[in-house]
């Protein structure tokens, strides 16, 4: 494994990150992350819909 990161300090978070991983490993076949959508996608529809209305703010100003 080339990713694999090793963490030999533990804090507080570390209890917090692995009970994470666990719930999720745990479910992973039930949430079907293969089904989810594309967050790229997600974030691109969002920024779009952000500038629209950014763009008739500025439109609606201009015209009164």
């Amino acid at each position: 494994m080339k990713n694999k990161v090793i963490v030999k300090d533990k804090d507080e978070w570390s209890s917090l990150a692995n009970f994470i991983g666990n719930i999720i490993a745990k479910y992973a076949d039930e949430i079907d992350f293969d089904s989810l959508l594309d967050p790229d996608v997600y974030l691109q529809k969002r920024y779009i819909y952000e500038s629209y209305k950014a763009y008739m703010k500025f439109r609606n100003k201009k015209t009164k």
